[in-house]
């Protein structure tokens, strides 16, 4: 067995590999070519010792013998595919009409399907363009594996850890392993969501409480007023006002993110921080969306954080006409103290997209699998909140 020849670029490529050299790792996504000088100033940049060059010093004799070889070999390679290519030419000449018709027959008779759509793993190949300031996907597995912040452990009911991003890290759709890319995209996107429900779950607390009060003090009818407001019930209607302030499920709002952002790798998510697809009218805001009608003036609506997405698309649910099936099932679910279930709150989604049914079944197909109903009775550690970039 001969032995692998030794090549000092291999080892540069493989030194920056090691280290995970990000300025490195970028050119290799881009499709570019370094030589070894060039790698060799990432590598000093970044302060990683250059690897010795090991490769093997060739005396002239042994320079002019090597030669000689390889051009005795390129001949009989060259001779090879003469051989291997004008040959079966000739043959398949004389059969080729005559395969033909075959072949037009038998194409006929195929019928061509539809190619299913892998929804589940539907992630979308864009340009990230914000650059070293933002976190590599990498890093931020590895920064979970050190808080222990698992998901296997928050499946069997260990409390989740209050870690909040402010943006979604880039390289999702690079990390070879696609359980990885979901999972980071779950644990980014999983403490948000039970966030925003703690605070909708101590409003509807106080909503309760105020509704029985016989006396409520002015501080308290401005802040109901507010409430009334905000989820657009009229004033002093407390039963709606209880139907509307109620929780998201987590496998339901993180179903919708997946599907409406591929798994965090849409460019709405990278460079608006928007995951549920929600659309503004607003001269000055938003996104454009590359595939839009001429005859359409839509924009997709850009947030500072995602977490506002997130709080915009839980108002969105909690007041829109087109999920009033969806605020009543869930109140029915409350009253009959049964658990919320995102599965059958998204039967009521089907307006929720252009696509309708079809919407219905690819949200309940995510949830299913990916088993993301564990995650419903999921809990929020009462810790101090860390605010990550």
């Amino acid at each position: 067995m001969s032995k692998k020849k030794y090549n000092y670029l291999n080892h540069l490529i493989l030194t920056a590999k090691k280290y995970e050299v990000e300025e490195y790792l970028f050119y290799e996504e881009k499709g570019r070519k370094l030589t070894a000088k060039q790698i060799e100033l990432i590598l000093l940049r970044n302060g990683i010792a250059i690897p010795k060059d090991e490769t093997p010093r060739l005396s002239k004799e042994q320079t002019q013998r090597e030669s000689y070889f390889n051009l005795m070999r390129a001949g009989l390679m060259v001779a090879c595919v003469f051989a291997l290519v004008l040959l079966p030419g000739v043959i398949q000449k004389n059969t080729a009409l005559v395969k033909s018709t075959y072949a037009q027959k038998e194409l006929a008779s195929v019928k061509i399907e539809e190619p299913k759509e892998d929804v589940e793993n539907k992630f979308f190949e864009e340009r990230d363009t914000r650059g070293f300031n933002t976190p590599h996907a990498r890093s931020v597995l590895a920064l979970f594996n050190e808080l222990k912040y698992d998901l296997k452990e928050i499946r069997d009911g260990k409390p989740v850890k209050p870690v909040f991003f402010t943006q979604l890290p880039r390289g999702i759709n690079e990390l070879e392993n696609i359980q990885n890319r979901k999972k980071i995209f779950i644990q980014i996107v999983l403490p948000l969501v039970l966030s925003e429900n703690e605070d909708i779950l101590a409003e509807r607390k106080k909503i309760l409480f105020l509704s029985k009060s016989s006396k409520i003090s002015k501080t308290d009818k401005n802040w109901l007023e507010e409430k009334f407001k905000y989820y657009k019930v009229k004033s002093g209607d407390f039963n709606l006002l209880l139907e509307r302030a109620d929780i998201i499920p987590p496998s339901l709002a993180i179903a919708q993110a997946a599907y409406e952002s591929g798994w965090g790798t849409s460019r709405f998510a990278l460079e608006g921080n928007s995951l549920f697809g929600q659309r503004t009218w607003k001269k000055n805001a938003g996104i454009i969306p590359l595939d839009r009608d001429e005859d359409q003036s839509f924009k997709v609506t850009k947030f500072d954080i995602i977490r506002a997405s997130v709080k915009a698309y839980k108002k969105n649910l909690n007041t829109h006409k087109s999920y009033e099936g969806l605020r009543q099932e869930r109140s029915k679910m409350r009253n009959d103290n049964l658990e919320i279930s995102g599965l059958e709150l998204s039967k009521h989604l089907d307006k929720y997209s252009e696509i309708k049914d079809k919407y219905v079944f690819y949200l309940q197909k995510i949830i299913e699998q990916n088993s993301l109903t564990d995650f419903d009775k999921s809990i929020l550690l009462p810790t101090k909140k860390l605010n990550l970039a």
